[in-house]
This record gives structure tokens, C-alpha cells and sequence, in this order.
């Protein structure tokens, strides 16, 4: 199991308790953070509808951005990082000789949510990046602007798995595989088992003329969107 070390930093703009001072920050600019031990290698680095370049790999799904970026040596730790993830671009530094120095500054391939954006340190491996598209469900062809890795659209898998929709959509979703299974058994759909409810009720009511009896369904008319019942014969 991985143990951690936690450095959690705030939302952008607020500094963490527990991380030794950092040279301050465009307000909004700096991202939530943490430092994580464990054990990675390049070959596991996943950049599934991405790239692999010499310094990063990337990948992405309809609505994130993943990134993992090479170390320049391996006893970086999160208090010698300074890194500020902004709408359009990051810019990630790092201190040597007690100076910040910039190791990467560069244009995203499209907009990001600062907010909902973070970074990590994977100890003696890379710094993980994790972004939030700006326009969901819009593909990037490379991760920055004007790198000369860009990939093609073609061979992008665009799959949405259900859980990436909105909650409204997968209750939507839901809703007509529940109705679709229904049919094929001859069972009532959820509109009819709700439509039946409502009838059970209104057969049931104070002054129906079939209070007290047993609901008959035989006996319900439906027509125009409206229920009707047949009166007793």
C-alpha cells in the first residue's frame, strides 16, 4: 500500500498550515497539492487518448486531463516546488542552490478549471497533474499548444463510460434500460407502474364507487392521457 505524506494545500489562493513558507503567489493561481511515496516507473505511466513525450505523458477522457511530468533529480520534495496552474497554462519551478528556477512554462491545449485542478509529487518518480476541461467533452489533440506532439482525433477513443454523464442523464439512462427490460418481459414500465399507483389511489378514495373493493386493473380505461374507470355493471 502507498503511505503519504500529507501536504494538502487549500484552494488556490490559501496556504497550507503544515508546508513550510513558499514564495507568494498570484492570488487564485496556486493549485490544491500533496506529496505521495510509493512505487512508479515510466512503463506504467498511462496516457490513454494522449501522448508520451521525453519530460511528460498525458491523457484525457471527455471531461479531465491527466499529466505526469518527469523530475529533474529524485530527492525533490513538495517544499521545493512551486507550481501555478492557471486557465490557459502552468508554469511549474523549482528550487536549486535556494533559488526557484522555471523547468516548464507552457499554453494548454485549451482552457482548464483552476478550481477544480491539483497537483502531487510521486516521490523519486514525477509530478502528477490532474485538470478539469474547461469544455467537457471537447478533445485536445496535445496537451500544450505549439509542442509538436500532437496527436490524431481518429485515433481518439471517445467511449463515455455512464458514470461520466451527469446524474440527471444516468437517471435518464437508467430510466430506459429499466423500461426497455421491462417490455421484453412483459412487465409494466416505470410510467405505468407509476400510472397504476395513481389509479390504485384515486379507485380507493373517499367517494369512489369502488371504495373498500379490490383494484381491478380490467376495469381501468386509459385514453388521451387521461384515467377513467368503467362503472360498476
Amino acid at each position: 500500500s502507498r503511505g503519504i505524506n500529507a501536504e494538502y494545500g487549500g484552494p488556490p489562493g490559501e496556504a497550507s498550515s503544515t508546508r513550510p513558507p513558499t514564495p507568494p503567489t498570484t492570488p487564485g493561481a496556486q493549485s490544491k497539492q500533496e506529496e505521495i511515496q510509493g512505487d512508479f516507473t515510466t512503463s506504467n505511466w498511462e496516457h490513454h487518448n494522449g501522448g508520451l513525450t521525453d519530460q511528460y505523458a498525458w491523457s484525457q477522457t471527455a471531461q479531465d486531463v491527466d499529466m505526469k511530468m518527469v523530475l529533474p533529480r529524485e530527492d525533490v520534495k513538495a517544499s521545493d516546488l512551486k507550481i501555478d496552474i492557471k486557465a490557459h497554462g502552468m508554469k511549474v519551478q523549482m528550487k536549486q542552490e535556494s533559488e526557484l528556477k522555471t523547468i516548464l512554462e507552457r499554453t494548454f491545449h485549451d482552457p482548464v478549471k483552476v478550481e477544480e485542478s491539483l497537483w502531487s509529487l510521486h516521490k523519486g518518480e514525477c509530478i502528477q497533474v490532474s485538470l478539469e476541461k474547461a469544455r467537457e467533452g471537447y478533445w485536445w489533440t496535445s496537451l500544450f499548444k505549439d509542442d509538436g506532439h500532437s496527436i490524431s482525433l481518429d485515433t481518439v477513443d471517445t467511449t463515455r463510460h455512464i458514470h461520466e454523464f451527469p446524474q440527471e442523464e444516468v437517471a435518464c439512462v437508467q430510466k430506459l434500460m429499466f423500461d426497455q427490460r421491462q417490455k421484453q418481459l412483459g412487465l409494466p414500465t416505470s410510467d405505468e407502474m407509476q400510472q397504476e399507483e395513481i389509479l390504485r389511489k384515486a379507485w380507493n378514495a373517499k367517494g369512489s364507487p369502488f371504495e373498500g373493493t379490490e383494484f381491478d386493473m380490467s376495469r381501468v380505461s386509459l385514453a388521451n392521457e387521461s384515467a377513467g374507470f368503467q362503472g360498476p355493471s
